[in-house]
């Protein structure tokens, strides 16, 4: 039976088809396919379309956690738990000959002294963490363990060898709490809980597993039986008669029972709110498939520290997958590496790749995704941005590591100039703060004044592609910025040094307003105070303002280079 929506079940060959939508549905499609080829099943993907065969949908419960806990194992609790296996088989082998102080302060940080502190106590008498003991298969009392652990104290007499033999007695404890949690059954409830409450919950909640009454203790049960029964009971009747339409594929649904309000920031409960929807009529209920998919929405994304991001490329589900597996991966070994989260430096060096590697990638506007602070943000990657971004990889990469302090917070200037780039700004006013931070707070600025060059030169390239600075070359930039140098060595042979930054801040104050008659007398009574000849461009740069800001913030770095520069401790130029 032949259909043509969104959403299409072939009753002859079992097979389905999804096609690409809105980005929330897409998030899940992705999300979907990211658990099916973590398994190793097959579909097959063209242009915007999916087809696959619904016996994929076998034991999908077991495969989507699967999917969770291999992604993110190494950032669960459980992992920090199973890990320490690694420091106790280090020890032992070396017959604790290698043993001191700084050993016993990491295994006494592990156990922690209470079930408010440490690793083992904390997370081993959580509640998520005693709903899973009942259905883990061991007898093996895991609460009397964790209350048995103590942690080792020193007396002023002892020395770390008085205490090897308890040692000893601890790591045996410890390796069968070890053994309980990294058994088969204690991965699968344990890290199981670990990414519902950490991954999941992200993208929504409030039903099966995070439903705060639901009756079902296997919460890979209640997976099944909320999202896969119904989906393979749906697949398997005839819905042709039916009256009602899902919202999302517009297939035909007995009733309006299922709809968006579980997605978090998304849908209503529309029995609570039916002023929401037209006329107080409820028409937003969607299918049993289309739920199933939505609940793949967490796959979608990519977390790290309740931050989340996905690559809305709604064009061609392969490059889609191949974008978001890419930022995955980087921000993933990134965390994992140094703790840190760069969703805009992944996200750009995914871009950026593509488009490098592939010679018939088209450049389409694309859709940023994040979840921040519990909520969606959305930015849109034009034609003209992807095109910047890619030209200025080098100038982007040299500014990744630096940033400065305002009001005891650390900003990082990669983010700062990806936002603005995202938001369609130019640079101006974020290079005219460096430079004020430069002058007034050298030590809170971590840069120097190649990466402010680098900044100038990535908002040329941005500039250019919104149709200003005509032919201008970023060789003028330098040439501005060496006017600059020459006109302070000569105050400084005048031994007039100290005049330099009052003169610096009347040119920015010029620039930020856009006074071009402030900033040339200015500049006149400093060549005429060095006996010096005013530099051709700064005559040019007259007839337009965006060459004029750009010559002139040059200008000034090549003023002020050398400002403390001992102090900046970000990356190279």
């Amino acid at each position: 039976m032949e259909k043509t929506y969104d959403i299409n079940v072939s009753e002859e060959d079992s097979l389905i088809r999804l096609q690409l939508s809105d980005w929330l549905y897409n998030a899940g499609v992705i999300g979907f396919l990211n658990i099916l080829e973590s398994e190793g099943d097959s579909y097959e993907a063209e242009g915007q379309e999916i087809l696959f065969d619904k016996s994929v949908l076998d034991n999908f419960e077991e495969k989507y956690f699967n999917y969770f806990i291999k992604t993110y194992g190494k950032n669960l609790s459980w992992n920090k738990i199973v890990i320490f296996e690694k420091f106790i088989k280090k020890h032992e082998e070396e017959e604790f000959r290698n043993f001191d102080e700084k050993a016993l302060e990491v295994l006494n940080n592990y156990i922690g002294t209470s079930a408010k502190s440490g690793t083992l106590k904390y997370f081993l008498s959580s509640n998520s963490y005693k709903a899973a003991y009942e259905l883990i298969q061991n007898d093996f009392d895991i609460l009397k363990a964790e209350k048995e652990l103590k942690q080792i104290k020193m007396k002023k007499n002892e020395n770390i060898f008085d205490k090897i033999s308890e040692i000893k007695e601890i790591f045996l404890k410890i390796k069968e709490i070890i053994r309980y949690c990294g058994s088969k059954s204690g991965r699968k409830y344990l890290a199981g809980k670990n990414v519902i409450y950490t991954i999941i919950k992200n993208a929504w909640s409030g039903v099966s597993f995070l439903n705060a009454q639901t009756k079902v203790k296997d919460t890979y049960k209640d997976y099944k039986n909320y999202f896969l029964d119904k989906t393979k009971e749906y697949i398997e009747q005839d819905n042709s008669k039916n009256k009602y339409n899902c919202f999302s594929c517009d297939n035909k649904i007995k009733n309006l029972n299922d709809d968006l309000s579980f997605l978090n920031m998304t849908g209503f409960d529309t029995n609570r709110k039916p002023s929401h929807v037209w006329n107080f009529s409820n028409d937003t209920a969607i299918c049993p498939i289309c739920k199933l998919i939505y609940s793949c929405v967490p796959a979608g994304f990519v977390y790290v520290y309740d931050k989340g991001v996905f690559i809305n490329e709604n064009h061609n589900i392969e490059n889609a997958l191949r974008i978001n597996n890419k930022v995955k991966r980087d921000i993933l070994n990134n965390s994992e590496s140094n703790g840190n989260f760069n969703t805009f430096s992944a996200l750009i060096n995914a871009f950026q790749e593509s488009i490098n590697n592939n010679t018939k990638y088209e450049l389409a506007d694309i859709q940023v995704v994040r979840y921040e602070e519990e909520k969606y943000r959305f930015n849109f990657l034009s034609k003209n941005i992807l095109k910047v971004l890619n030209e200025s990889k080098s100038e982007l990469n040299s500014i990744i590591k630096i940033g400065f302090k305002e009001i005891k917070t650390y900003f990082k200037i990669y983010e700062e100039v990806i936002e603005k780039l995202l938001n369609n700004q130019n640079l101006f006013l974020l290079v005219h703060k460096l430079m004020i931070l430069k002058i007034s707070k050298p030590r809170d600025s971590h840069y120097h004044i190649g990466h402010i060059n680098n900044i100038m030169k990535i908002n040329i390239n941005f500039l250019k592609g919104v149709g200003h600075m005509g032919n201008i070359e970023k060789d003028i930039l330098k040439s501005a910025s060496g006017a600059g140098y020459y006109l302070k060595k000569a105050y400084k042979d005048k031994n007039s040094e100290n005049k330099l930054d009052g003169i610096s801040y009347r040119l920015l104050n010029a620039l930020k307003t856009n006074n071009r008659g402030m900033f040339m007398d200015t500049l006149l009574n400093c060549y005429l105070y060095t006996d010096k000849t005013v530099p051709q461009f700064f005559i040019d740069c007259l007839r337009d303002e965006m060459v004029f800001k750009t010559i002139g913030y040059a200008f000034v770095t090549g003023l002020i280079e050398g400002k403390s520069e001992s102090n900046s401790n970000g990356g190279d130029n």
